[in-house]
């Protein structure tokens, strides 16, 4: 409850805080859920994940997403717990024609980063997984229509199967007066 709490505190552009949250515990409706998210690819198959990473012209991102998206999947059905992240969309995505009308969405980033800084400050480990297509997995979890899925969460603790990001040097990442 405390991490959920930390991501209500994360700023909204109107102040009022249009996420929900979705704690899928019964296994059955988990494995559900878990299918519908990543209905788009199969991520545990070999060949289809081959082919999905086939069009990646950085081989060290190719390799890192063969390991880490059938992690990512064992992770999703089996964590402790799953959270599914929502937020309320005036229009689809598709509708949207302003960075204006993207508020809610980068609002919920906002509060899925929080989240996942509460959960590392209680030792917590979870991936974000971003569902590809959403009207089924939003039909099983009776979703309202003007809410859209932004992730979910597996959290548990960490094991030797985690896979951890590729390291970063802030030195690296820094520009200073122009790019």
């Amino acid at each position: 409850m405390r991490v959920l709490e930390a991501g209500l505190k994360a700023p909204s552009h109107n102040h009022m805080r249009e996420w929900e949250f979705i704690l899928v515990r019964d296994s059955e409706q988990r494995k559900r859920v878990v299918e519908l998210g990543a209905k788009a690819q199969n991520i545990v198959n070999q060949s289809e994940l081959k082919k999905t990473t086939e069009g990646m012209t950085d081989e060290l991102q190719r390799q890192m997403y063969l390991k880490a998206l059938p992690v990512q999947k064992r992770m999703l059905v089996n964590s402790p717990e799953l959270l599914v992240v929502c937020f309320r969309m005036r229009k689809s995505l598709r509708e949207c024609e302003t960075l204006y009308e993207l508020n809610n969405f980068a609002s919920v980033w906002a509060c899925i980063e929080n989240i996942l800084l509460a959960m590392a400050a209680e030792g917590l480990y979870g991936v974000t997984y971003v569902p590809q297509v959403t009207s089924s997995l939003k039909k099983t979890l009776d979703v309202p229509q003007d809410y859209e899925v932004a992730a979910m969460i597996p959290i548990g603790y960490p094991n030797d199967y985690s896979v951890k990001q590729n390291p970063a040097r802030l030195e690296e990442k820094i520009h200073h007066d122009k790019w």
